[in-house]
């Protein structure tokens, strides 16, 4: 008999016995119910594989608590020859979940694989040398177990033989919620390469000029430690809740040196500045916008700036009118405009130290998007290496890129100009670990909003966590824009419930025993 045969059997059969009263809840049918609903849940019920870690021996942490891995950690590159596409020809599969369980053997401290895809010693997966590109050098920074977690993912899409991943952890964040993770089991087994620095220096509160220290601290390792001096062309600081959207080999090549169409530009904005690509003049926003009001309290209008920056060799003061542009506190900068914040910061004097005194004091919030920003527009000759753009707004030398980072932010409210997304956004859902966003954002992304991301030709995507949307963060990185699928929020998007099977079977079990009592 068919399967179709026997669910029509079952049908007539059902059918008749509730129409003689034959089903009803007796004593000697509620185990048969019982029996049905316990096989049923079990059978609907995903399966949980629980690995023991064993002891994971800790690191060694220096003085200023620093983890060096450098080149010793090597390159496991045992999967590379399984690799069954290459960068360029066809798209990688997606980066999956950090595989704790491939860090311990039998209860030995080996590594057992390292998923060094892009990349783990001289050559790549089909033998071509990476050695030609931008030599990158990324900043990420955690604040707590959340971001920590979602940087596993992060440092797992950056990893490369020729980069430079400095780690900053805040101060606020306990040793072992660190040491216990799977991004430092992944920056000490696998760092494929990578010269890796950790370290926990600064304790950041929102708001407050402690922001700028993560990213200052890294501008001057990168410029004075002989270990990153001059091996870097590009630096990038990172959040741990980010995600590039191309691989390794393909940002390298953005940013040639020679022959990259990034090259010789400093990007200190994201998708949700009002001038796109360039920093915002503080003098565009109307009076009332609370940005205008808060950077323009001083009644004798902007602040000027007496200094004598180093290469002054005359040593005469100079001043500056430092009017305010806004920007992201995360960028994509140039060594020689590093290497100058960096050493002017050390110059009490400087035109770098005397405008950060003046943010101190006169007690301006947000100074993490104002500083770098506001310092690379007026200080020659580095405000000659802003983006140079075409008029619709985008980047002169690669017109798909109208912003180097996407994201979503202050959607709580219309623009300074009148502006209202009303696309819908992803929540935290009730029982996700995923810390609740700020009103104002940045806003967790997901799927639908990839046909923005595309749109925006950025190459880093904020905010992302695999506790909201797991899909957007398995998908990246790329290797071409063409990989994405363009999916963009439908006009109205309305999701179910999610089943709840432990309720359901209550409430089965309840309407069961209320039938069985009605024929007592």
């Amino acid at each position: 008999m068919s399967f179709r045969s026997n669910i029509g059997t079952t049908r007539t059969t059902r059918r008749y016995y509730r129409k003689n009263r034959c089903i009803a809840f007796s004593s000697s049918c509620i185990p048969f119910v019982l029996c049905f609903l316990m096989i049923f849940w079990i059978k609907n019920t995903p399966q949980t594989s629980v690995t023991s870690m064993g002891v994971v021996a800790l690191g060694h942490i220096g003085v200023n608590g620093e983890i060096d891995i450098g080149d010793e950690a090597g390159a496991d590159t045992t999967t590379l020859s399984t690799l069954e596409s290459t960068v360029g020809s066809r798209r990688i599969p997606p980066t999956p979940p950090p595989d704790t369980s491939s860090y311990i053997n039998n209860g030995e401290d080996e590594v057992t694989s390292c998923d060094c895809r892009w990349g783990g010693g001289e050559e790549d997966a089909e033998g071509v040398s990476n050695s030609e590109g931008a030599r990158l050098a990324y900043l990420i920074t955690v604040h707590n177990k959340q971001s920590i977690d979602n940087a596993a993912y992060l440092f797992q899409s950056i990893r490369h033989p020729s980069t430079i991943i400095l780690l900053h952890i805040d101060t606020k964040v306990s040793k072992d919620t660190y040491l216990s993770s799977a991004l430092r089991e992944e920056v000490e087994r696998c760092s494929c390469g990578a010269s890796v620095h950790v370290d926990s220096v600064h304790n950041c509160q929102w708001g407050r000029w402690s922001m700028n220290g993560p990213t200052h601290w890294a501008m001057d390792v990168l410029t004075s430690d002989d270990r990153f001096r001059g091996k870097w062309d590009v630096f990038i600081n990172l959040s741990g809740d980010t995600m590039p959207v191309y691989q390794p080999s393909v940002m390298s090549e953005l940013f040639h040196p020679s022959t990259g169409p990034l090259r010789n530009t400093n990007f200190v904005t994201s998708s949700s500045c009002e001038t796109g690509l360039l920093p915002t003049n503080v003098h565009i926003f109307p009076h009332w916008w609370h940005k205008w009001e808060h950077y323009n309290t001083n009644p004798d209008g902007d602040p000027v700036i007496s200094y004598i920056d180093d290469d002054d060799n005359d040593g005469d003061a100079k001043e500056i009118t430092m009017v305010t542009h806004f920007g992201s506190q995360w960028m994509a900068l140039l060594p020689d405009f590093v290497e100058y914040v960096a050493k002017s910061l050390k110059n009490p004097n400087s035109l770098a130290s005397r405008y950060r005194d003046f943010l101190i004091n006169a007690r301006k919030l947000m100074t993490d998007e104002t500083f770098i920003p506001t310092l690379l527009v007026h200080a020659y000759p580095y405000n000659e290496t802003l983006p140079v753009l075409k008029e619709d707004g985008s980047l002169d030398a690669m017109p798909s890129m109208k912003a180097i980072r996407y994201e979503r932010m202050d959607e709580h409210v219309p623009s300074a100009f009148g502006y209202f997304n009303n696309q819908q956004r992803y929540e935290v859902p009730k029982s996700s670990e995923a810390d609740e966003p700020k009103i104002w954002g940045p806003y967790f992304l997901g799927i639908y909003d990839l046909g923005d991301i595309v749109d925006s030709g950025a190459l880093f995507i904020r905010k992302v966590s695999v506790n909201v949307d797991p899909n957007i963060v398995y998908m990246f990185p790329v290797s071409r824009e063409s990989d994405i699928p363009y999916i963009r929020w439908p006009n109205e998007l309305q999701i179910s419930e999610k089943p709840n099977w432990e309720r359901i079977k209550q409430e089965m079990m309840k309407k069961a025993k209320e039938e069985e009592e009605k024929k007592v």
